[in-house]
């Protein structure tokens, strides 16, 4: 397998100010240098995880798009779970504690219509790279496979600022909702697939 790590510590330097990521790693927030490496390990498991029950795109080591695609239902549970055991472990109780409150807060707002839908979990180029296309591509590759299946996609994001890039993509059907946790506002959008006819 290749090392991951670069990739991972570039996902880490894109998405550090990310609230749901300073929530997961709160203890670690007195050492940044720490909270870096904390979030490198958190990446790769989410790698992990969603090779077992998705794919993962990558941007060389500049960056990387996660995704679930639920295309192995039958062997997602023992993927999910052992990523669940690996964050429960690098996260420290108020870490995984703050991260399975935020993952069932948010999960109670997606569409019941989205329950097969593949699923942007994560996307980040790190900003030296930013400015090349790098994200656009990352996702095209997947949406462009998605459209072809026939697939439905969703994301979530905290950031106002991705909306216009996202709906340039597809995205659509914004749901404004508020996180407790984090004490912020996010939005999950659907893409629709793209027919090629």
């Amino acid at each position: 397998m290749t090392d991951v790590l670069p990739v991972c510590l570039s996902l880490a330097e894109a998405l550090h100010d990310d609230p749901f990521y300073r929530a997961v790693t709160i203890e670690s927030e007195e050492d940044e240098e720490h909270r870096k490496a904390v979030l490198a390990d958190y990446f790769a498991l989410a790698m992990t995880e969603a090779l077992g029950i998705g794919e993962v795109q990558y941007a060389r080591d500049d960056g990387a798009a996660i995704w679930h695609t639920n295309e192995a239902a039958e062997e997602a549970k023992s993927f999910i779970l052992a990523r669940k055991h690996g964050l429960a472990k690098l996260l420290g109780d108020s870490g995984f504690g703050n991260y399975t409150r935020i993952s069932q807060s948010m999960s109670q707002h997606i569409p019941l219509h989205l329950s097969d839908a593949w699923y942007l979990s994560i996307l980040g180029v790190r900003p030296a790279a930013r400015g090349q296309g790098l994200a656009q591509r990352l996702i095209e590759r997947t949406l462009s496979r998605a459209d072809r299946e026939g697939a439905v996609c969703f994301l979530e994001t905290f950031n106002p600022l991705s909306l216009p890039f996202y709906r340039r993509l597809g995205f659509k059907d914004a749901i404004a909702c508020f996180e407790k946790v984090t004490e912020r506002d996010y939005w999950i959008l659907t893409r629709q697939p793209i027919s090629s006819d």
